[in-house]
């Protein structure tokens, strides 16, 4: 996951060498969208560390005088799938001059370490790992809040959505599938032609995502927050 990591500061950088936000765009106010012109967007971002549960194994041996003997614990396996980075590329169609609908995939490739303590035969506690392709497709809805333009060129957004999500053991033969739901904020900065014709800007949001199903160790929802860095350009 280098090249996502590479992504990250090129977007960084060029957020860094945009010109001011105060400079106002051509016509004044703040920058809008052209209702069903579509906007393309690439980049990446970071996904934060998620528990994927803790079980106990036991056994039960055959007791005198009762149907059901106690459980006698062998070791204890605690999951979790770790922080990193991901690849994400995505079409939004602007409904109106401040609502959009977002196609959004992802592709990461995070590891899931499984440590195993309290063996029941004194071994020593130990971790497994393996790495996991980690992929989703989803739709979105994103709300840019009229009242809190900064300078012309920058807007705050709202975030909404759900996804598919498909993941592949290492050996690439296990598959598990599961939902992802996404609920967060951005911030939007208009690079170029942010109220004429074709837009150029980056986007940064943060996110708090629940998954169900896919690769897991209990039932429920289990969450993590994402940062994303993403360029754009509106056709």
């Amino acid at each position: 996951m280098r090249r996502g990591a590479a992504l990250l500061v090129v977007i960084a950088a060029v957020l860094a060498a945009a010109p001011s936000a105060s400079a106002q765009p051509a016509g004044g106010g703040p920058a809008l969208w052209r209702p069903w012109h579509p906007v393309i967007s690439v980049g990446g971002g970071w996904v934060g560390r998620a528990s994927l549960g803790t079980v106990r194994a036991e056994t039960r041996a055959t007791g005198l005088g009762t149907l059901t003997p106690s459980a006698f614990p062998l070791f204890t396996a605690d999951s979790t799938l770790d922080a990193g980075p991901r690849a994400e590329l995505a079409l939004a169609v602007p409904v109106t001059r401040t609502l959009l609908v977002e196609v959004l995939g992802t592709a990461a490739r995070p590891t899931l370490s499984t440590a195993i303590s309290r063996d029941a035969e004194g071994a020593p506690a130990t971790t497994v790992t393996e790495d996991i392709d980690d992929y989703s497709v989803g739709a979105r809805v994103l709300y840019d809040v009229p009242r809190l333009a900064f300078g012309g060129r920058a807007r705050p957004y709202l975030l909404a959505g759900g996804a598919y999500v498909r993941q592949l053991h290492e050996d690439q033969v296990l598959v598990e599938t599961g939902q992802a739901w996404t609920a967060g904020a951005g911030l939007r900065l208009w690079l170029a032609g942010a109220r004429q014709g074709r837009s150029f800007g980056a986007t940064t949001e943060l996110a708090w995502q629940w998954r169900t199903g896919g690769i897991t160790f209990t039932d429920g929802a289990r969450g993590a927050p994402s940062l994303s860095l993403r360029l754009f350009a509106g056709l």
